[in-house]
């Protein structure tokens, strides 16, 4: 790669052709101060922080903006710099209420740090105090234009990260505000809350109801983990104090999805509402009783040898790690099956595939519903122009990006649309149908092609040689690993034709409660291990920090059972 020679602050650095005075500053270790510029979103210089000098140039120059070139001189810092750095922050803080003292993002607010950085202990101009309203519709953030300092860093990672292109600014000048859709409240909005807004939000503008007031991000511990809220796997970082789990990142550039996440994986298992049971139950002559978890174990393996193994079916969530699916197979031999539905095929393509394509083809998944990260970056790809093709439907939001829509079963169609692409990537998921699927393999390796899997551990539990729950045998004993999964209504109504029911659970729900014994399991934030997901990529699942597990893991459980056996 060609390289570009400068000098910053009288030193002699490089950096690659196409880069910009503040990329070259960043490689070589030199500060410049910015706001509006966020790391993968397309630069504006519209908060001005990051001007420098540069000689022979009229007027000083947006560093995020401007490329650097062969033998130019730059300066980053002197007094006429800084006083305008510095003025540029008072008039940022004078145009709105920015309360620092009252704020959540107090000591983690990248303005108020920049304020500190320049010693702006007054404001010279007067104060708009402008009387701004603060939008609290939706259930998981809330967003204050009192703190809004119209970056647009949200405008634009919704735009150019998220794919959703929800948000916009309206009006002009002192009235400029950041609003949803046609200034509607969010909650009536297109935003599917997948706050990615949220997390580059450089102030206290948005902010989360969960992580609210609990403390600075220094109080708080980051534990690197994977998503288990849907096969894509997505990386992230939990965010937690005192062994309690407040606030989900994804982390940029990393992962399968890069650092995009979406709602079921960021905010709703902070909200989960079911009740924990961190106790094993036993139930006799219809009595149930606390017990501990050695006396229900016991109890469980006593039945396994009246009704004998070959009568005993073990049912996995695909919730459950690779170690604990090993014990799983290992206790139960070819009598383990998997609670999930059969998998989708293995595809040949990338989630990232996504955005070099200039046509995608989606069949047999609701994007909206079921694979919300992956929507994303079908949404994002249709912004920058790619041909969108819906065999069926996607989901509402992902077919009115489509340009055009098919019939389920019109593969002859998709064909000749395929033909005329040249980077053409076909998504397909868990409802296509087996002709379809027929006619996609044929394809291949000439077109690329996503397979999204159901569950969110399928792939890996498939691996080791646990198939699908086809229900067609009767067993007199079921031992039931749900882990954090809600008890599946097909599971509900096989139950009660089975003489013994073993049900291991995070949640104590109506289904878990009513087994003969009920046994505990560690919630998505208590796990380690590794998972597999869609595109056969393994993921570390880490838990957080904690004083002493109150349950042990799914595994230590499971060979404990098996030990008792043998």
């Amino acid at each position: 790669m060609s390289t570009v020679t400068l000098e910053i602050n009288g030193r002699k650095v490089q950096g690659n052709l196409g880069d910009t005075i503040l990329d070259v500053c960043n490689k070589n270790g030199i500060h410049i101060p910015t706001l509006c510029h966020f790391e993968g979103l397309t630069d504006v210089g519209i908060c001005r922080m990051c001007l420098v000098e540069v000689r022979e140039a009229r007027g000083l120059l947006p560093a995020c903006v401007t490329k650097a070139t062969n033998g130019m001189v730059v300066t980053t810092e002197n007094e006429r710099i800084n006083a305008l750095r510095r003025s540029n922050l008072e008039m940022l803080f004078s145009e709105r209420n920015h309360f620092c003292m009252f704020c959540e993002k107090s000591g983690d607010c990248e303005l108020q740090k920049l304020a500190y950085e320049y010693g702006l202990d007054h404001v010279r101009y007067g104060f708009f105090w402008p009387s701004l309203s603060m939008d609290m519709s939706r259930r998981y953030f809330l967003y204050d234009q009192s703190r809004c300092i119209l970056c647009r860093r949200c405008v634009r990672a919704c735009e150019e990260v998220a794919g959703h292109t929800v948000l916009t600014v309206r009006d002009r000048g002192p009235k400029s505000m950041i609003c949803p859709d046609d200034d509607l409240p969010f909650n009536e909005s297109t935003c599917v809350s997948c706050g990615t807004c949220l997390q580059v939000c450089p102030t206290g503008a948005l902010s989360d109801r969960k992580g609210t007031y609990v403390g600075r991000q220094a109080d708080m511990t980051r534990t690197g983990s994977t998503c288990t809220f849907c096969s894509i796997g997505c990386e992230i970082e939990i965010l937690s104090r005192d062994g309690e789990p407040l606030r989900v990142e994804g982390v940029f550039g990393k992962g399968p999805t890069e650092g995009v996440l979406c709602s079921s994986g960021r905010f709703e298992p902070l909200f989960e509402g079911k009740a924990r049971r961190k106790g094993a139950l036993i139930c006799k002559e219809g009595n149930v009783k606390p017990a501990g978890l050695t006396e229900a174990l016991a109890y469980v393996a006593d039945k396994i040898r009246d009704l004998g193994m070959d009568s005993f079916a073990g049912l996995i969530s695909s919730r459950a790690t690779n170690e604990t699916a090993f014990q799983f197979k290992k206790l139960f031999g070819n009598n383990a099956f998997l609670i999930d539905p059969p998998g989708t095929p293995l595809g040949n393509a990338h989630i990232t595939d996504i955005d070099d394509a200039d046509c995608i083809a989606v069949v047999g998944t609701n994007l909206d519903e079921e694979f919300k990260a992956v929507s994303s970056f079908v949404k994002r790809a249709a912004n920058r122009g790619a041909k969108l093709v819906v065999v069926g439907s996607s989901g509402r939001r992902v077919d009115l990006r489509a340009s055009c829509h098919l019939q389920e079963d019109d593969a002859c169609s998709l064909g000749k649309i395929l033909e005329g692409a040249s980077k053409p990537i076909v998504i397909y998921g868990p409802h296509t149908g087996s002709s379809m699927m027929e006619f996609l393999w044929k394809l291949r390796p000439g077109v690329r092609q996503l397979g999204l899997a159901s569950g969110s551990n399928g792939r890996g539990i498939e691996k080791l040689g646990i198939k699908p729950w086809e229900g067609d045998k009767k067993y007199e004993g079921v031992y039931v690993l749900l882990a954090d999964l809600a008890m599946p209504v097909t599971m509900s109504t096989l139950l009660p034709n089975v003489d013994f029911i073993a049900i291991q659970s995070c949640y104590e729900d109506e289904g878990a409660v009513s087994a003969d014994v009920f046994l505990p399991s560690r919630a998505w934030y208590e796990r380690t291990g590794t998972y597999v997901n869609t595109e056969d990529r393994v993921g570390q699942l880490e838990q957080i920090p904690q004083e002493a597990p109150n349950v042990p893991s799914d595994e230590e459980i499971i060979t404990c059972l098996n030990n008792l056996l043998n």
